[in-house]
């Protein structure tokens, strides 16, 4: 296994230049992702846009490749909205989103002319007290929230359902529109919806979709125009392939010990009290339609507004074309991103079951953390034994909910203190979203890895200094 195969570059190199663990960005898959993005517009509705979200993973040069293939950024906090401007995004191309604006950044939102994303009816007062003193009209959509989607994905990362700190509740949408007049200092354009993250099937962004296209003709009665529809991202990436994702689903179901102390994942019992390997719930690690392909199946699906099935490009024709912007960010970088990570301990536990314990934790692997996630795990160097080595692997924080892996991972030989092992597809968050010091270990280096080999540091490994000012 050649990390640096076809960048020009050798991997070996890179542990003793940046230490272990390390977080690895290639550039020419995001390029790729993005392109599939745009080509589906281009073949199905010229009209769109993509926006890429910063939060997924940000640097000045990752975000310049962005800029350069004609994509703009979701950015939700100064430094996001920095670091997009810094890589030559135009600032009309920023949408600025969050839950929690500071003032500052509504303030340079509104006099660089950004789209302010309004996540609740409370800031409309505030961006109009901003835009008003400046002087100036402030571009905006309206976030909204509350729509019964069900489990469609994992509770943490589902942003639009009732319980929801982000957005404004469907049900308060009429009466919000009645009162626009309240703010005069406000151009709303549109409509803003993000379900969540990973959303593996179409139907719930088919369901939002037909609600926001009804919303949309209410706005435009109200104010003569609906310019924008905003489908967010949390478009998915297959961690698994489908059979890999079917053997997990078949091994829960029969509690062989595949998951860590009898945890079932998303499975859940029939009315005979038994697992059903058909009913999975909460975050899934594959779906029939990734990254491009599920936006590809959004504008060739059917949507329901106002009690009529229509296609979704007659639903937005109907409103005449309005430019429909999506905002991917984990579908973009995921699978660009490799983490590399030294075995420390190989072990058991609880009398039958391999653990592998590594010098990295779970604040460094931010997709078990938030969705008990299932990476592939490739063990670097050595010949394969006859019978691939299972086991757990775990983390080196001192707490017992630092596990990296709630499933067992098959690797090709039993592991040996100082190895490396390389988990996939961790482009997005991992590397930086829940990134800590706990314990006082330092937080690993991110590098970014261009088509020629060339390297960036994202960010330098902690020094003792960096963590206690000294």
């Amino acid at each position: 296994m050649d990390l640096g195969e076809g960048f020009g570059c050798s991997a070996e190199a890179w542990p003793e230049a940046y230490g272990l663990p390390l977080h690895v960005t290639f550039l020419p898959p995001v390029r790729n992702n993005l392109r599939d993005f745009a080509r589906v517009f281009r073949d199905l509705y010229p009209q769109g846009s993509i926006r890429y979200a910063v939060k997924a993973s940000g640097h000045p040069a990752l975000l310049a490749a962005v800029a350069q293939d004609g994509a703009g950024a979701d950015a939700a906090s100064p430094f996001e909205v920095r670091c997009a401007l810094q890589a030559g995004i135009p600032a009309q191309a920023v949408n600025v989103n969050g839950n929690a604006k500071d003032d500052g950044l509504i303030g340079e939102a509104v006099a660089q002319d950004m789209l302010l994303v309004a996540d609740s009816v409370e800031e409309l007062a505030q961006v109009e007290a901003v835009a008003r003193s400046q002087g100036r009209q402030a571009r905006l959509l309206l976030r909204l929230s509350g729509f019964a989607l069900g489990e469609v994905t994992g509770a943490s990362i589902l942003t639009s359902g009732t319980w929801s700190k982000f957005g404004i509740q469907i049900n308060e949408i009429q009466d919000l529109l009645e009162n626009l007049s309240a703010f005069p200092s406000l151009r709303f354009l549109g409509l803003h919806a993000h379900i969540g993250s990973q959303v593996t099937r179409p139907e719930p962004y088919l369901a939002v979709l037909g609600r926001m296209v009804e919303l949309a003709r209410a706005l435009k009665a109200r104010t003569g125009r609906c310019s924008i529809l905003n489908l967010g991202g949390g478009f998915p990436v297959n961690y698994l392939d489908r059979p890999a994702w079917d053997t997990l689903l078949r091994r829960l179901a029969a509690q062989d010990g595949f998951g860590w102390n009898g945890a079932t994942g998303g499975l859940r019992a029939g009315a005979d009290g038994v697992l059903d390997a058909s009913r999975w719930h909460g975050t899934a690690f594959h779906s029939p339609w990734p990254k491009a392909a599920m936006l590809r199946a959004i504008l060739q699906g059917q949507v329901q507004v106002e009690g009529r099935a229509l296609g979704t490009l007659e639903a937005l024709a109907s409103l005449e074309g309005p430019e429909l912007m999506v905002e991917p960010g984990r579908s973009i970088v995921e699978d660009a991103g490799i983490t590399l990570c030294t075995v420390s301990q190989v072990r058991r536990v609880a009398s039958a079951h391999n653990l592998v314990a590594v010098e990295m934790g779970i604040t460094s692997h931010a997709d078990a953390l938030l969705e008990g996630g299932a990476n592939r795990w490739h063990l670097l160097g050595g010949p394969a034994e006859s019978e691939p080595f299972e086991t757990f692997i775990a983390g080196n924080l001192c707490f017992s909910g630092d596990l990296l892996t709630p499933f067992k991972t098959s690797l090709h030989r039993r592991p040996r203190r100082g190895d490396t092992l390389v988990v996939r597809d961790t482009g997005a968050y991992s590397g930086h979203f829940m990134a800590s010091n706990a314990n006082a270990f330092p937080r690993p280096a991110r590098i970014l890895v261009d088509g020629d080999g060339k390297v960036t540091v994202m960010k330098l490994r902690d020094r003792f200094q960096d963590l206690f000012n000294q």
